[in-house]
């Protein structure tokens, strides 16, 4: 790991490093507390608890992606090196998925919803894609180069096309990828019946269980569940199986 350890400092890395663990905990309390006042959990309460629980995730796609973490960060005290993974597993990662998921796409659902209603005639889930899919593809283009140039992370190799940048070459197939997933998953979000519950919960047979922990609980475990399932199918196994039919070696992600 030679390679990784002369990465320069990482620029500002309390941002992600204690940031992503403070505002986690704000939602986390605003969560607890609009649960206990409103005996239902929020949207946002549930993609917090749900993206948290799917941060294992990251470091597969990373994997396949050739994403190589800055040693500098504190690491998760549980999990080193593992085949199929980037080695350097950074201790914030479940917090910044836990928020980023949980501000991102209640927002985006909302929007949905708003438009479905202006726009009855049209598929709720063209209405998700048309707006999710370019936010999230420009966002992450974003992300991907700043966080190369704040030297957060490094792409040992590219796989596919990509864009050149003072930074390094960016590939494009991972921001096409979650726009994508971020398009069909809004959309599944915004389907709801006239209570407002959600089509995966309908099929749950939540409308048959009485108000209480019960059925949060149920609701809880079912959104962690689609959200996992969705994100693996569409961001991660692509990836890694992208890698192993087109890829080559690599010294920083082994």
């Amino acid at each position: 790991m030679s390679g990784t350890n002369d990465m320069r400092p990482p620029v500002d890395p309390w941002i992600m490093e204690t940031g992503s663990i403070y505002l986690w905990s704000l939602l986390l309390l605003a969560t607890i507390l609009l649960t206990l006042k409103n005996r239902k959990m929020p949207l946002f309460g549930l993609m917090l608890l749900a993206g948290s629980s799917g941060f294992w995730q990251e470091f597969f796609a990373d994997w396949g992606a050739y994403v190589a973490w800055n040693p500098a960060f504190a690491r998760l005290p549980f999990w080193g090196e593992m085949a199929y993974t980037t080695p350097v597993k950074p201790l914030f990662m479940p917090f910044s998925w836990g928020w980023w998921f949980a501000v991102s796409i209640p927002l985006l659902t909302s929007l949905t919803i708003w438009l479905k209603r202006k726009f009855t005639a049209r598929s709720v889930y063209l209405l998700a894609m048309v707006i999710a899919f370019p936010l999230f593809l420009v966002y992450q283009i974003y992300v991907e180069g700043s966080s190369v140039a704040n030297a957060w992370w490094t792409y040992d190799s590219v796989i596919g096309p990509a864009l050149e940048s003072e930074n390094g070459r960016l590939p494009l197939i991972f921001p096409l990828l979650i726009g994508i997933w971020a398009g069909w998953f809004v959309g599944m979000l915004a389907d709801r019946d006239e209570s407002g519950f959600m089509a995966h919960e309908i099929r749950l047979g939540i409308l048959a269980k009485p108000t209480g922990w019960g059925r949060e609980w149920t609701r809880l475990w079912s959104m962690a569940l689609l959200f996992q399932v969705t994100f693996l199918m569409i961001n991660v196994i692509p990836a890694m199986i992208g890698r192993a039919l087109f890829g080559g070696p690599s010294l920083l992600v082994p």
